[in-house]
């Protein structure tokens, strides 16, 4: 999205907000769940709305399908509805509301808008939903459609300790409290500073992260003295189930849990039925407007941005691409240099954080297909660059 009054692109939204008494979350998963966990006390929550009957919640309140609600007339003027869910899930429930005749930022809102307006018009403090923080692109695989863009990558990409420290330094000067700290790869159990970096953010920042993680591809047993080191912190780890397409190492998925699990660390496995392909060797927008490239942006959808070298950047997967060599660089339009941030304009820094900036764009989007559900391309998770060619899903 294209800054058109920066520091105030979100007006009136707060007003739109507050004018609700109570309101339904839509999406009972993981960010559901801890969405509820951390602002029970500062709204009303009525209950859950998801489209999946046989998903529990696991907080103290029910759970509803959309059409109950219809159906039952629940929806006045005092009722809103958040929709906490990532951003593709989040493309079917926009629609769902749309066409019951439910308008965004009037009768429905997103969580990581919701979140950073209420906490910075009410409280004066920047809160960020999320942040993807990079330090090294090494893995074991070679994902024919990763999202780092390895395989167009010639090296590596590592990151030194003292820079990764002084990012997460920068970073939380700004930033008065987080949802999700993801520190991401490559594969991070790879990487030597992994567990100690871990460890400093806790030790830091801790009690302004409401959720500290990390992710393996659950091909990596790390040795007992990093799991040491991880245990000693309430972090969480995504275990990446890719079994279906890499079996070859069952064995060592299954060890990992079982350390994970003797050594007391919280784990998740995610099992994708699909990847996004954003495919920037097959596709070329650099010949469209200005205009058609902002309305491609910002119905992508992708609500990731990374932190490196001072900086956020407008998508992290624009900045991926640039660290694998796949774009020569980035407009300085496209990052938000946190040197420069004040306590004057907080609004200003979660407007880029919620994807304003000012091309409206990145020069990725021109060779970048999206999240959206009409342009993307669904393919096989984790399928290796020497595997045979299968069709996409």
């Amino acid at each position: 999205m294209k800054w058109r009054n920066k520091g105030h692109e979100f007006d009136g939204l707060y007003t739109n907000m507050m004018r609700k008494e109570r309101f339904y979350l839509f999406g009972a998963g993981d960010y559901g769940q801890l969405f509820f966990k951390i602002m029970k006390n500062e709204i009303e929550i009525i209950s859950f709305i998801d489209n999946d009957p046989q998903k529990k919640s696991n907080s103290c309140i029910t759970l509803e399908q959309l059409d109950q609600i219809n159906e039952e007339s629940q929806l006045d003027d005092k009722t809103g509805i958040i929709l906490t869910m990532s951003q593709i899930a989040r493309m079917s429930a926009v629609k769902q509301l749309n066409d019951r005749g439910y308008q965004k930022d009037i009768d429905f809102f997103v969580m990581e808008e919701f979140m950073s307006v209420y906490y910075v018009d009410k409280y004066d403090q920047v809160y960020m939903t999320s942040i993807s923080f990079l330090p090294s692109t090494i893995c074991n695989l070679k994902c024919r459609h990763c999202l780092n863009f390895n395989p167009f990558a010639k090296q590596f990409y590592v990151r030194e300790w003292e820079d990764l420290v002084r990012d997460v330094d920068l970073f939380f000067e700004s930033v008065d409290r987080l949802m999700i700290f993801h520190l991401s790869g490559g594969e991070p159990l790879l990487y030597q500073h992994t567990a100690d970096l871990l460890g400093y953010i806790y030790e830091h920042y801790g009690d302004r992260i409401d959720r500290l993680r990390t992710v393996t591809n659950g091909t990596v047993v790390p040795e007992d003295k990093v799991l040491e080191k991880l245990c000693r912190y309430p972090i969480e780890v995504t275990v990446d189930d890719y079994l279906e397409t890499v079996p070859q190492y069952s064995d060592q998925f299954k060890r990992l849990i079982e350390k994970l699990e003797q050594y007391k660390i919280r784990y998740v496995i995610n099992k994708a039925e699909s990847w996004i392909d954003l495919a920037p060797e097959k596709t070329d927008y650099s010949q469209e407007s200005d205009e058609w490239l902002e309305r491609h942006a910002s119905e992508c959808e992708q609500t990731w941005q990374e932190l490196r070298d001072g900086k956020l950047y407008s998508c992290n997967y624009a900045a991926y691409a640039v660290v694998a060599r796949v774009l020569d660089g980035q407009d300085h339009e496209e990052t938000y240099d946190l040197k420069q941030c004040s306590p004057s304009n907080k609004k200003e820094l979660i407007e880029f954080r919620l994807g304003y900036n000012d091309k409206g764009f990145t020069e990725f989007c021109k060779r970048c297909r999206g999240f959206n559900q009409k342009d993307a391309q669904m393919v096989i998770p984790a399928l290796q660059v020497d595997a045979p060619f299968y069709d996409d899903k």
